[in-house]
Order: structure tokens, then C-alpha cells, then sequence
């Protein structure tokens, strides 16, 4: 019953310096074969015949603004610059038709309660023995942690600007010529800080009891993990928050809150990213449940989520972590393979996912549906066959903790998933 020895010497605040995992979530359950999957006729009446770039097939939808006629963004643009770096992997079975279920089984492999998101196992195993202070940052989606690691919730760098610059009332100005306005002095900060600092040391120091010293012990690092905001504050130093109007394909066109929102999720990843204090991010973006007015919400939506995807890679890119960098895109299940009498398309089990990072072999496409949009069986070595298996988020999750370095650790074991009967080749 002897107390617990508590350190006593103060740490440097961590820096994580990757690989770093994003996931980003298409909720509401977007329609493959307006993407990846492109199938038209009856199916979409948007097209009539996919369009190619290398090894990938994709539905040529675009966006185009109803007044000024200006074309925001295309399938086409996206896929022809990044298709080197995307594996599709469609015909994915998800077994389930309702929301809650279908976005737990994308983003943990597993249909049952009680799963953490992989981005959240990613966070707490890389960040195991150096804990940081933003390791997960959730913007919605799936994102439970099961206790595994921390989550933060944080839209955009203009709201934890104001975490990294406690003591600054107009931080919009940090990093610009004009001058910063105080709570209070920097000297007092610098007083107030030292003084809470050897407060809690002190109570810490006085537990005796193991329950309280352990508590003590996890508040005073808890504490100390705000060291490594001065990190992040770093980054986050003159940057503007991103807007639709910073693109003149953007300004002016009408209905894309959506996608500012998403490029201003990705720039607050890459910048935690950057500064160290973030392993993964959940990005999302809303809209897809079309179940009236399919083909042109469901044609603005992916294409404001292309656009955004399109940020991110860029963003990650000019930063110098693009070749560090795991995304997984994916969504909650797909759209049926007709049109309801709204116009509209209801919840189909068959969906397909996009991946990319170190590692990935790029220009592929992994899995297939039939002319109908429906499943194929396929063997151990995904070999179509006449009586076998689904292909199921299950097995791109086996396959990608595999790649992440993640099977056979400790969370991988916690919560083990299923996916050996059929082996995916991501690279």
C-alpha cells in the first residue's frame, strides 16, 4: 500500500511527427455509381457513359452554378490530378441499411456497439508513450473513442486560435502587423501560470493515497500538455481561415457552405498536423441522404467533397506531409440502383471506399458490382467466385491496420477485427 512515486520533473511538451490518418466521412450515404462506380442508363440519368483517368473509371458529374452558369469544380479535374495516389475499392458490402450502423461498420470494421473509430486507434497507439495534446481531432462522424485516447472537437483554426492564445483578445491579428490586445500583461500571465504551476505540483506532491496520486499525477500532465500549444500557436501564426472566395472558380457560386466548411476542417488538421499535436483528424461533410432530388443534390455534394479532398491533398502537400499522410474516404452505404417516385434513391448495403498514403499503390481499383449494382463473391485472394464471400469494411480494415502498423498491438487486440478470409493488397 506504499504511495505511488510521482515525477517530479517537468517535460518538454511532445512533438509528433507522423504518419498521420484522416478519415474523411461523406454522412448520409452517398451514391458510388455517381462516382467511383459509375454506372448510367437507368441507374443515373446524368450520364450516359464513364469517363476514364488511368486505371479508374468515374461518373463526369460536375457543378455548375444556376445563375451565373460558372462550373465550380468536376470529376474530371480531381481525378486526372490525384489518381496516382487514390486506390478505389468498390462492391463493398456493408451489410446494413440504417445509418448509425452503417457509419460504425465504414469507420471501425465492425457492426457491433462498443468499437472505436479507426482514426481513434490509430491516436492512441502512436501516441502510447508520448502522449500529445490534440492526438484525435473529431469534426464529426463516427468517432468514438471507447476510452482508447482523447477526443478534441474543433471546426476550424480560427476557434482554437483562441486556445493557442489564451491571454490575446483579438487573436484574428496574431501573426499580423497590427498590435496584439491583452487580457493581462504578459508578465502577469507569466506569474499567474508559474503560480498554478507550483500550486498543482504542491497538491500533487501531498497525495498519499495511490487513487489521488494517480489522479493528481494525470492532471498535472494533462496540465502540462498545454506546453504543447505554443506548438501549434506557431503554425497557426498569420494564417487566414480558409473561404470559398480565396478561389475564383468558387467565389459567387452559389450553395457550397459545405464545402468551406470541409476545406476549413482539412486546414485545421494539416496545421495540428504540421505543429505536432495531432495523429488524425475525422473530417465530414453532410448532405447525401438524397432520398428526393437525387441526381443534382447528390452531383453538388460529391463534388463539393472532391473539392474539399482536393484542398486537403494540396494543403497536406504545401506543408511538406503529403507523403506522410493515410485518408480514408468513405461513407455510411450507398444509394439503391433506382429512383423512388421523389426522384429520389433510398439505402443500399453496397458502397465503395478511396484510400491513399505511403504505401498505397495508387491508379487501382480493388472489388466490382454487377451491371444491376449489385454484389460479387469472391475467394481468399478476392477472386471473384461463384460461391464465396462478401467483400466487407471488415477486410479493408484488417488490411489497412496492417499497413499502419497496428496489428498485433494492444489496441489492435482490445478490439480485434475479422478480416483474414479475404486479403486486400493496398500496396
Amino acid at each position: 500500500m506504499a504511495p505511488l512515486t510521482v515525477q517530479r520533473r517537468a517535460r518538454a511538451a511532445n512533438k509528433y511527427a507522423g504518419p498521420y490518418f484522416v478519415a474523411l466521412n461523406a454522412g448520409g450515404g452517398w451514391d458510388p455509381t455517381m462516382l467511383t462506380d459509375p454506372k448510367g442508363g437507368t441507374i443515373n440519368k446524368t450520364f450516359t457513359a464513364a469517363a476514364t483517368a488511368g486505371n479508374l473509371s468515374y461518373a463526369p458529374i460536375e457543378y455548375k452554378d444556376d445563375d451565373s452558369g460558372k462550373v465550380a469544380y468536376t470529376a474530371k479535374a480531381f481525378f486526372e490530378k490525384y489518381k496516382d495516389r487514390l486506390l478505389v475499392i468498390n462492391g463493398v458490402d456493408t451489410t446494413t441499411n440504417n445509418h448509425d450502423t452503417g457509419s460504425r461498420i465504414t469507420w471501425s470494421g465492425m457492426s457491433t456497439e462498443g468499437q472505436p473509430a479507426l482514426a481513434a486507434m490509430f491516436a492512441a497507439q502512436q501516441t502510447k508513450d508520448a502522449p500529445i495534446p490534440m492526438a484525435f481531432l473529431s469534426n464529426g462522424g463516427f468517432d468514438a473513442t471507447e476510452g482508447v485516447v482523447q477526443l478534441t472537437r474543433s471546426g476550424s483554426i480560427d476557434s482554437l486560435r483562441r486556445i493557442a492564445y489564451p491571454n490575446v483578445a483579438n487573436v484574428g491579428d496574431v501573426g499580423s502587423e497590427k498590435p496584439l490586445s491583452y487580457f493581462v500583461t504578459p508578465d502577469t500571465q507569466s506569474r499567474i501560470a508559474q503560480a498554478q504551476a507550483a500550486r498543482l505540483g504542491a497538491m500533487r506532491d501531498a497525495a498519499r493515497l495511490p487513487v489521488h496520486a494517480a489522479g493528481m499525477n494525470a492532471l498535472y500532465l494533462a496540465r502540462q500538455s498545454n506546453d504543447g500549444l505554443d506548438l501549434l500557436a506557431n503554425v497557426l501564426a498569420g494564417q487566414k481561415q480558409v473561404k470559398n472566395e480565396d478561389f475564383p472558380e468558387l467565389k459567387d457560386v452559389g450553395n457550397l457552405g459545405a464545402l468551406q466548411s470541409l476545406m476549413q476542417q482539412a486546414q485545421l488538421a494539416v496545421s495540428a498536423f504540421t505543429a505536432g499535436v495531432a495523429v488524425s483528424a475525422n473530417l465530414s461533410i453532410g448532405g447525401f441522404d438524397t432520398h428526393s432530388n437525387h441526381d443534382d443534390d447528390q452531383s453538388r455534394m460529391l463534388i463539393q467533397l472532391l473539392r474539399g479532398l482536393s484542398y486537403l491533398y494540396d494543403a497536406a502537400d504545401a506543408a511538406g506531409i503529403g507523403g506522410n499522410l493515410y485518408v480514408m474516404v468513405g461513407s455510411d452505404f450507398g444509394r439503391t440502383p433506382k429512383y423512388n417516385n421523389a426522384n429520389g434513391k433510398d439505402h443500399w448495403n453496397v458502397t465503395s471506399v478511396m484510400l491513399s498514403g505511403p504505401g498505397i499503390a495508387g491508379n487501382r481499383v480493388l472489388g466490382q458490382t454487377t451491371p444491376e449494382f449489385g454484389l460479387l463473391q469472391y475467394d481468399t485472394a478476392l477472386n471473384p467466385v461463384s460461391e464465396g464471400r462478401h467483400l466487407e469494411p471488415r477486410h479493408i480494415h484488417a488490411a489497412l491496420r496492417q499497413k499502419l502498423g497496428m496489428a498485433g498491438g494492444d489496441v489492435d487486440k482490445r478490439f480485434p477485427v475479422a478480416g483474414g478470409d479475404i486479403t486486400l493488397p493496398l500496396g
